[in-house]
């Protein structure tokens, strides 16, 4: 019968982009239970030249049978030593088939020899990257395209040879030993793909205790390997010392020809020119490794909820951002990048999220998920948070589980924080906060403080809220938590020095909607927003108009809230309407000049000044963004040549959570800021001289787990 499955082979790298629908019969056999003890032992002959490659690979099980199924690459040919294979069916592309290979007398020990040109789908995937590839410039092969026979419960081990064309080098799981022309692999721990990676890489490699670091290099480059090879072995540190041993013989960095960011058992694979930009062996290199623990070590019940990456960015990305005291400010741009899709109704459960596909997926699998990873540590505090995730590495280390088991295994005996937390993963949607009221009043000798805090969604959630209270005389701003469980929550206190300031939430520690004046002007606010009317320049010569024209057209594909309008047929907008000046000819900039005035900036007819720095419209690339007190956000995009705008248009998407950028006429940036909010409706000053608020530092998440 026809069923469809996801073979555990894709499920780190492209979960959830391919479905395989093949022709398998369910053989209820001891051979495909989990813990089965399946051993593949492939030797592998690459054929680049002709596109195919020729293995034999002996499979063992501890349980003997007369029948094995299997699913192999439609494109290669079985044949069994002591039996007879026959195809069963097709799936419904034509690149996989099911084989089944009937013995004589029951063994344990299955023969098979294939050899082919297999065939790969045309779909690409991120980067542009093939699903498989095998010619003279380089070998992908990994359990998507089916190079190997696909039992129905994977495989305990691997002992891997490849026979590889002169001057080539192999990459695949596991430990390994390098001849002449053969590479040799071998599997210390459980995996849940083969995968085979060949070309003419130079290796760099040392030794970190006893784990084997390298880097792959397609073209060469010593000092690009070794900033790679002296952050390695850190990282493996924090990390083992933080969740628990590091479970592989090896980690490497290898070269990909295709600008991809794939974490794999035990290495990563980073595009040529992604693996060169100065900031990814800080940023993306620790978030691959810490895969190797959630995701590859312990695995993803995709059915049940990806919740791998949203732990591994808070437990990579946030820390790395929280050890240089910003673990704020990485949580407000997350809750923005969330807000803003969530405002265009792309909010969705937790327990749906399979993979990244877009920017609306991404803001829920990874900023939503983390801010309910660091919701539970704020709950548990960081000794029981870490024990926590040491108890999910260790109870499921090798197994496959959803978002529920994983939330229930770092909360631990702590049922109430427990059953406080599942609700977020099955219900869409976040808390929306209002601060209704914040009164002071004498009495006696001291101050009565009140507050009122609203949810206005349509049904509230039950969660802890920080605030802070400001009171005069004390150095530092006093952090509360209040319980939030109804619509609206009443809360009084009462202290000996005057309050003078509040603020909800402002270290950004809790999931939920922002609001639109609590958000820094930034373009995501216009690139996430529900509605945004582009205008553009009727004034400028016409090569200007046509490439922004090109401009708003390509980000229409991708935002599809933009709208657009030309400057002489403003008369439609409504004064609340989020908008996007496009060049310094706009008619529309006399009007909004003065909406981008801050302290230390000013828009003039033909530059911006930033403090005491000109950046002249003849020569740079400008891009400013300012909010204002109803939560407008109005956003101005100036250029000097249409090459530049070509350079805007594919540069700026990724500058989503600045609000201000200076770029060169080719398009390099000279300037980008993360600007502040300055009308944040949760905020109370309550004094008529404003007071500022000031927060004790806060230390970052350690393996000693201080509370």
């Amino acid at each position: 019968m026809a069923i469809t499955t996801i073979p555990p082979a894709i499920n780190r790298r492209r979960a959830g982009a391919v479905l395989l629908v093949v022709c398998l019969s369910i053989i209820n056999s001891p051979l495909f239970a989990a813990g089965s003890g399946l051993v593949h032992r492939l030797n592998v002959t690459l054929l680049p030249e002709s596109g195919e490659i020729d293995v034999h690979d002996i499979v063992t099980s501890t349980q003997p049978r007369r029948l094995f199924e299997f699913i192999l690459n439609a494109g290669l040919q079985v044949q069994s030593d002591g039996g007879t294979a026959r195809v069963l069916g097709t799936s419904a592309d034509g690149l996989r088939a099911t084989w089944r290979v009937s013995l004589q007398t029951p063994t344990d020990t299955l023969k098979l020899h294939y050899r082919g040109k297999p065939m790969f789908s045309a779909r690409r995937g991120l980067g542009d990257m093939p699903q498989g590839v095998i010619t003279p410039q380089g070998v992908y092969l990994d359990g998507a395209s089916a190079w190997y026979p696909l039992f129905e419960n994977g495989f305990d081990a691997v002992h891997l040879n490849a026979n590889l064309p002169d001057g080539w080098q192999a990459v695949s799981i596991g430990r390994r030993e390098q001849g002449t022309a053969r590479a040799s692999w071998t599997t210390e721990a459980p995996y849940d793909d083969i995968y085979l990676i060949a070309g003419h890489f130079t290796r760099h490699a040392r030794r970190h205790g006893d784990i084997d670091l390298s880097v792959w290099l397609l073209n060469d480059d010593p000092a690009l390997a070794e900033t790679y090879l002296k952050v390695m072995g850190g990282y493996l540190d924090h990390f083992s010392q933080l969740i628990g041993p590091y479970p592989y013989a090896k980690f490497a960095v290898v070269e990909n020809p295709w600008q991809t960011g794939f974490g794999m058992p035990s290495f990563t694979l980073l595009g040529s020119q992604v693996m060169r930009l100065p900031f990814i062996p800080y940023t993306s290199l620790p978030h691959e490794i810490l895969h190797n623990w959630w995701g590859n070590g312990v695995r993803v019940d995709y059915a049940l909820g990806n919740w791998s990456e949203g732990l591994t960015a808070y437990l990579a990305d946030h820390w790395m951002q929280e050890r240089e005291g910003k673990g704020d400010q990485y949580r407000l741009k997350a809750l923005q990048r969330y807000s803003n899709f969530a405002l265009q109704g792309q909010d969705r459960p937790l327990r749906t999220f399979v993979s990244r596909h877009n920017d609306a997926s991404q803001s829920i699998g990874y900023s939503k998920s983390l801010m309910v990873f660091h919701m539970l540590r704020e709950r548990l505090g960081d000794a029981a948070f870490v024990a926590g995730l040491r108890r999910l590495w260790n109870e499921h280390r090798y197994t496959r589980i959803g978002f529920a088991d994983a939330v229930r295994a770092i909360g631990g005996s702590d049922s109430a924080t427990v059953d406080d937390m599942l609700p977020w993963i099955d219900r869409g949607g976040a808390p929306r906060l209002r601060l209704a009221d914040a009164s002071r009043a004498a009495d006696g000798g001291a101050w009565r403080l009140t507050l009122q805090i609203d949810q206005t969604q349509s049904e509230p959630f039950a969660f802890d809220l920080p605030l802070t209270i400001t009171l005069a005389g004390e150095a530092f701003a006093r952090r509360e938590r209040v319980r939030i469980d109804a619509a609206s929550n009443r809360f009084t206190w009462q202290f000996d020095a005057r309050p003078l300031r509040v603020d909800i939430d402002p270290q950004f520690d809790v999931l939920r909607v922002l609001d639109v004046t609590e958000q820094p002007p930034a373009l995501n606010r216009l690139f996430g927003g529900r509605e945004v009317w582009v205008i553009l320049p009727s004034d400028a010569p016409a090569p200007m108009r046509e490439a922004w024209e090109t401009l708003v057209a390509a980000w229409q594909a991708r935002y599809p809230g933009l709208r657009v309008v030309r400057d002489d047929a403003m008369e439609k907008l409504s004064t609340d309407a989020d908008r996007l000046l496009l060049g310094w000819e706009n008619r529309a900039l006399q009007q909004a000049r003065r909406t981008f005035d801050r302290d230390d900036q000013r828009l003039e007819r033909q530059r911006l000044m930033i403090a005491e720095t000109a950046y002249e419209a003849a020569q740079s690339g400008v891009v400013l963004v300012a909010s204002s007190e109803r939560g407008v956000t109005t956003g101005f995009i100036g250029a000097p040549a249409p090459a530049t705008i070509g350079a805007l248009a594919r540069k700026l998407p990724h500058y989503g959570s600045y609000g201000r950028l200076v770029f060169d006429a080719d398009g390099r940036n000279q300037v980008r800021d993360t600007l502040s909010a300055t009308h944040s409706s949760l905020t109370r000053q309550l004094d008529d001289q404003p007071v500022p608020l000031r927060l004790p530092p806060r230390a970052p998440l350690e393996a000693s787990g201080r509370d």
